[in-house]
């Protein structure tokens, strides 16, 4: 799927490539687009990895979620499966579960302490859905993921309620995640 495009690939490569039949993919797969979920889910872990080592042990809900949107959205940008499962109409809650429970508990945290003012979460799901499509399309017309990336961090965290000066500094802070 990486090498042709997911729209190039057929449920017919995909069993063909699995030695299986038709009847046993759909046993447990609706679209061939949920074949890619056990692979976003793994693909996620990484980046969750990749959120610790960048965050050092930090506990900022602000920082935890800037470092997550910078790293996640490059790993968008370079890789073409990432794109196509959110380009294919994923919402922000399935994204969510896909990424497993790290985002969900940041932003649950942030909330907790106080340091996200959020009063409607609904709309702050709705406008984070907006983004992804933004930043996806972004992407697509050859902007640069490492600007993307930070603006859409710092846009986010001034959606959350962090001051514009400090949502600035902490987008922009170097991501160390070796």
């Amino acid at each position: 799927m990486r090498e042709r495009g997911v729209e190039a690939v057929t449920i017919q490569d995909i069993t063909d490539a699995a030695d299986v039949g038709h009847g046993t993919f759909y046993l447990h797969f609706k679209t061939k687009g949920e074949v890619l979920r056990p692979l976003i889910e793994h693909l996620s872990n990484q980046v969750h990895d990749r959120v610790d080592r960048a965050a050092h042990g930090a506990t900022d809900p602000a920082l935890r979620m800037s470092l997550g949107l910078r790293i996640v959205l490059r790993a968008i940008a370079d890789d073409p499966l990432w794109s196509w499962y959110l380009g294919s109409g994923t919402s922000f809650v399935d994204l969510v579960a896909g990424m497993g429970t790290p985002p969900a508990t940041d932003m649950r945290n942030g909330l907790k302490s106080g340091r996200f003012q959020v009063a409607d979460l609904s709309a702050l799901t709705n406008f984070i859905n907006g983004a992804l499509v933004g930043v996806i399309t972004s992407l697509q017309q050859g902007g640069r993921a490492d600007e993307v990336a930070d603006t859409t961090a710092e846009m986010v965290l001034r959606v959350l309620g962090v001051s514009a000066e400090e949502a600035a500094q902490i987008a922009r802070q170097p991501l160390e995640t070796h």
